[in-house]
C-alpha cells in the first residue's frame, strides 16, 4: 500500500513539564534513541510522502539535533494548544498531500500496524476525518469518548471535564487522527477555545463535524500498552522497561545468551551476533557490535565499540574503540578515544588506554597508562609503564615497536621511539629513543649510606 499522498504529522511542541527536565522530553533517550524518533522511524517505514513535525520555539533546536534532515520541521509560535499546533502545518502542505495523519509524539511504543490500520480504514471509508480509540480497563486522563442513542460517537470529553456519569465510560481517545486534506482547516478553524485553559484543542475534531454535518468514523482497537503517553518520569520508566523487554527478546531470539535479562541493557540500535554471552551489570550503549562467542560482563559498559569474535571484557569501560578477534579486556580497565587493540591482545587490572594502537599479542596487564601511543606486535608492558604523553601544551607521541619488553615502573617521556626488540629497565625513564636491541635504562645510580639510621636515632635522642 502506497502512502505518497500522506503527510505524518507529530505533534511535539509541548514543554513535558510534568517531566521536570531541563530538555523536551521527546529528545530523551531511551535504550539510547531519542523517544521521538521511535515514532518518526515508523513513518519512513511505511514512506509517507511527507513527513512533519510540529515544534515549538523552545523545542526547536534541540529537536532538530535528533532527528532526520529529511524531516520538516513547522513551528508553533504560541502554545495555543493541539488544534493549532495542527492548523500550522497547512501552509506547508503541497499539491501531492491528499490526508494527514496526526500523533502525538511522546508516544514511542506505537505499533506500525496499529497506523497502517486507521490509514486502511480510513480510505475504506471515504471520509473527512477518523480516529483512533480503545475500550480501556483504566481509562485515566484519556478522554472519554461519548456516543448519541445510536451508538454514534459525537465528541470526545477531556477527563478534568467529565461528569461523574461520563468518568466510568471506558472507551477513550488515543490521540491518532486521519483527515482528508480538504476538510482539515474547515474543521481547525471551526474549533473554539472555550475552556479552562484557553486553547484550541483537536479532541473538539468529532463534535465540531457532527455540528457541521461532517461524517466522522471511530476506528476502536484493543487496548494495549503501545498506547502509553509519556507524561511523566513513571512513564518514561515503564515505556523504558517495555522497549528493553523487546530488545532483549529479539537479542535471545537471535542466540545471544542473557544471564540475567533484568540487569542487562543493550541499546536499541547496538547488535550481538549469536552466541554472545552477556552478564549481569552490563551495558552496551549507542551502535556497539559485539562478534560471535564473546563474553561481556559483569559490570561492564560498552559504548560505540566494536568488540571482535571470541573477546573477553570483564568489569571494564570501553568507549569509542575497535577490538579485534580474541582480545582479553580487564577486570578493572578502561579503554577509551578510538583505541584500537589488534587480534590476541591482553589487557588487564587497571589498565587505561586512550586513542592508541596496539598490536597483535600485545600484553599489557596491569597498572598501567598508555596514551597516544603505537605499540607493536607481541609488545609486552611492564607493571606501572606511564606514557608521559602530555608536555602541558600539547599531546606527544610514543612509539614502541615490535618484540619490545618495558620493564616494571618505566615512565616513557613522548615524543620517543622505543626500537624493535628493545628492553627497557625496570624503574626507568625513558627520555630518548632506544635503538633497536638494545637495552634502556634511564634511572639514577644508587647510593647506600651505612649506619645512616642510627645516626639520626642518636641526633634525635640528644637532640643535636
Amino acid at each position: 500500500m502506497s502512502f505518497s499522498n500522506w503527510c505524518f504529522c507529530v505533534l511535539a511542541a509541548g514543554l513535558g513539564k510534568r517531566m521536570y527536565s531541563s530538555q523536551p522530553k521527546v529528545v530523551l533517550p531511551v535504550l539510547g534513541k531519542p523517544l521521538i524518533n521511535y515514532l518518526l522511524d515508523k513513518g519512513f517505514q511505511n514512506h509517507f510522502g511527507t513527513v512533519m513535525t510540529v515544534v515549538s520555539p523552545f523545542t526547536l533546536q534541540a529537536i532538530r539535533g535528533v532527528v532526520d534532515p529529511e524531516v520538516k520541521l513547522v513551528v508553533q509560535e504560541n502554545p495555543l494548544g493541539t488544534a493549532d499546533a495542527v492548523k500550522s502545518i497547512i501552509p506547508f502542505l503541497d499539491a501531492q498531500v491528499e490526508n494527514v495523519l496526526v500523533v502525538y509524539a511522546d508516544m514511542p511504543l506505537l505499533e506500525e500496524n496499529t497506523l497502517t490500520s486507521l490509514v486502511t480504514f480510513f480510505e475504506m471509508k471515504k471520509v473527512p476525518v477518523a480516529l483512533l480509540t480503545a475500550s480501556s480497563p483504566f481509562p485515566g486522563s484519556f478522554g472519554r469518548v461519548i456516543r448519541d442513542e445510536g451508538g454514534n460517537p459525537v465528541r470526545i470529553v477531556e477527563e478534568k471535564d467529565c461528569t461523574p456519569e461520563e468518568q466510568v465510560i471506558h472507551e477513550i481517545n488515543l490521540g491518532i487522527y486521519a483527515f482528508r486534506k480538504e476538510f482539515l482547516s474547515p474543521i481547525l478553524f471551526s474549533i473554539g477555545n472555550a475552556n479552562v485553559q484557553g486553547e484550541y484543542y483537536l479532541t473538539d475534531v468529532l463534535e465540531v463535524a457532527t455540528t457541521q454535518h461532517i461524517s466522522g468514523e471511530v476506528m476502536t482497537v484493543e487496548w494495549g500498552s503501545q498506547f502509553i503517553n509519556v507524561n511523566s518520569p513513571r512513564d518514561f520508566a515503564a515505556v523504558a522497561g517495555i522497549l528493553r523487554d523487546r530488545k532483549n527478546d529479539s537479542l535471545l531470539n537471535l542466540g545471544v545468551k542473557l544471564v540475567d535479562p533484568q540487569n542487562i541493557y543493550v541499546d536499541w540500535e547496538a547488535t550481538c551476533e549469536p552466541d554472545v554471552w552477556l552478564y549481569p551489570g552490563t551495558m552496551i550503549e549507542g551502535k556497539s557490535e559485539v562478534g560471535a562467542g564473546s563474553l561481556i560482563g559483569p559490570f561492564t559498559r560498552l559504548k560505540n565499540t566494536r568488540v571482535g569474535r571470541g573477546c573477553r571484557i570483564e568489569y571494564s569501560v570501553v568507549e569509542d574503540c575497535v577490538l579485534e578477534d580474541g582480545v582479553t579486556v580487564g577486570p578493572f580497565a578502561h579503554l577509551r578515544m578510538e583505541s584500537r587493540l589488534s587480534q590476541g591482545t591482553r589487557v588487564g587490572n587497571f589498565v587505561e588506554i586512550k586513542k592508541s594502537i596496539v598490536g597483535a599479542g600485545t600484553r599489557a596487564l596491569h597498572l598501567s597508562y598508555i596514551g597516544d601511543a603505537q605499540l607493536g606486535k607481541k609488545v609486552n608492558i611492564g607493571a606501572g609503564t606511564i606514557t608521559c604523553n602530555f608536555d602541558g601544551k600539547k599531546k606527544n607521541l610514543t612509539i614502541i615497536q615490535d618484540d619490545v619488553f618495558i620493564g616494571s615502573n618505566n615512565s616513557l617521556v613522548a615524543p620517543v621511539t622505543i626500537g624493535e626488540g628493545s628492553y627497557t629497565a625496570a624503574g626507568s625513564t625513558i627520555t630518548r629513543d632506544v635503538p633497536p636491541l638494545s637495552l634502556g635504562i634511564g634511572r639514577a645510580k644508587q647510593v647506600n649510606i651505612e649506619g645512616w639510621v642510627e645516626k639520626k636515632k642518636k641526633q634525635e635522642m640528644t637532640g643535636k
